[in-house]
């Protein structure tokens, strides 16, 4: 499952330049409202064990993100970040830090 942190931040296709399945986050009017950027992403990893998440920038949700799915105790994430100089989304495991 290919998944992007927030939605309409980035225009977001796979490396294969396929659409994402979803994003975690709509719009984000308070990126300071952590309390509720936890509870949207617990809500995510209730149903979700693997994902592979395209990074979008707002770290505060990147964080929530993260402590929701150790919580949840997801079995796979793999953080796509994008690097400007090739155009294309570069893999990190985060699974074993979870």
């Amino acid at each position: 499952m290919h998944i992007g942190l927030c939605e309409g931040r980035h225009e977001i296709k796979t490396n294969e330049g396929e659409a994402l399945d979803g994003f975690i986050f709509g719009t984000v009017e308070n990126p300071m409202d952590f309390i509720t950027h936890f509870a949207v992403a617990s809500a995510f990893f209730t149903k979700i064990k693997e994902c592979t998440l395209y990074v979008t920038g707002l770290t505060t949700l990147l964080t929530a993100t993260l402590l929701a799915a150790e919580k949840a105790g997801v079995e796979k994430l793999i953080l796509m970040h994008f690097d400007r100089e090739s155009g294309k989304y570069v893999p990190q495991d985060v699974s074993p830090l979870l």
